[in-house]
């Protein structure tokens, strides 16, 4: 019964220190780790996918920002690739398996094995590379700002961010 007790009352505590909801502030950009797509929030918008996060970030004109972009595109392919030979790969070794040919089963399995966590890898290196991307966006660009500007026969809202 006191280890029931004290289970449960260090599970408590435990739980205590969880946060279920990722804090978004405002007037910075957000990036939420997700499988697929990746998200970023910057704006009370939701950007997602690469064609969207390149007219995020060219806009900018930042080289940084964009390098750090173009090394999560590189990664993110490459992940992707490696990723998918290494199902393959497990699926033909499996199936050599049964057959005659069982060293090169076990050899294709091991090596499917492998380039399915180099994926793995690379894909959260891209993500690190992403995340880097926003850190650089938010301590260049921090503030946005609205104003009015007056012409003689015109008015307009210009937003920068």
């Amino acid at each position: 019964m006191t280890k029931q007790f004290f289970f449960v009352l260090i599970s408590i505590l435990m739980v205590q220190f969880v946060v279920a909801q990722q804090a978004l502030p405002k007037g910075k950009m957000s990036f939420t780790a997700m499988t697929k797509p990746n998200n970023i929030v910057f704006n009370d918008s939701i950007y997602k996918g690469s064609n969207q996060f390149k007219q995020l970030f060219y806009r900018t004109g930042n080289p940084e920002i964009i390098q750090s972009f173009q090394k999560h595109q590189s990664n993110k392919i490459t992940g992707q690739v490696l990723s998918f030979s290494g199902a393959i790969a497990l699926l033909i070794g499996i199936n050599n398996l049964s057959g005659s040919n069982k060293g090169m089963g076990w050899t294709l399995i091991g090596s499917g094995f492998v380039a399915s966590i180099a994926g793995g890898y690379f894909t959260l290196v891209g993500q690190n590379h992403l995340l880097s991307a926003v850190d650089l966006f938010n301590s260049q660009y921090k503030k946005s700002t609205v104003s009015l500007g007056l012409g003689k026969q015109s008015a307009g809202l210009v937003y920068k961010f």
